[in-house]
């Protein structure tokens, strides 16, 4: 497929609200390829995804069906509600139309099944949701702040940066890793270190911010 740029020049913001790592760190690849400029702030419970959302503006959310083993149904309707109409894409791992009509009912723009095809064609679609998501008017919210989403809690971020590091001390220490090749678990630890050096940015604008 052809590499294709958005022409938009103002920053996009997108939630990525994903357990796999690998899953996590291909859409960041996906979205920095054909949206940049775009910020992305990744978690990896459901819980962090409604924190970060209640704290920030996002123009996209993304979102597995399933997060740490549990169905994200029940927390859908206020994910979704936090969102403010930007689309809020699932992509779940298998094909389930049962499912995928009651997340649509409760609050999900789109189910997609996570295929080679549908990641293919991905770029497209999020196009379409992003051309045509206008960012919601905060004159509506009066302790946010329409031009500049806020950025997540540092608690939020240090239990992200947290988890992350324990992951990667999982995977680099010879004793308690899994048996992967080496090179898989070189590509493992970059996909967590990228996360952990966006945490960290993140963390960097809330010193600057207090220190202002």
């Amino acid at each position: 497929m052809a590499k294709r740029k958005s022409v938009l020049k103002k920053p996009r913001y997108v939630l990525i609200i994903e357990d796999n790592v690998h899953h996590a760190e291909l859409l960041t690849e996906i979205l920095d390829r054909h949206f940049a400029p775009v910020i992305i702030h990744t978690v990896d419970t459901m819980e962090d995804g409604l924190e970060f959302s209640a704290q920030s503006i996002y123009d996209l959310l993304l979102t597995g069906a399933v997060i740490k083993d549990k169905p994200i149904t029940d927390a859908l309707p206020r994910l979704a509600k936090l969102a403010e109409g930007a689309p809020l894409i699932v992509i779940s791992g298998r094909g389930d139309e049962r499912l995928a009509a009651e997340l649509i009912k409760r609050g999900a723009t789109e189910y997609l099944v996570k295929t080679r095809e549908t990641l293919d064609h991905l770029p497209e679609l999020l196009d379409r949701h992003l051309i045509h998501h206008k960012r919601p008017s905060k004159a509506r919210s009066a302790n946010k702040k329409a031009a500049q989403p806020k950025l997540p809690s540092p608690a939020a971020i240090i239990r992200e940066v947290d988890k992350l590091t324990q992951q990667a001390l999982t995977i680099a220490e010879p004793r308690r890793r899994k048996r992967t090749s080496r090179s898989q678990n070189i590509e493992q630890l970059d996909q967590l270190l990228n996360q952990i050096r966006r945490l960290r940015e993140m963390a960097s604008k809330l010193v600057q911010k207090d220190e202002k």
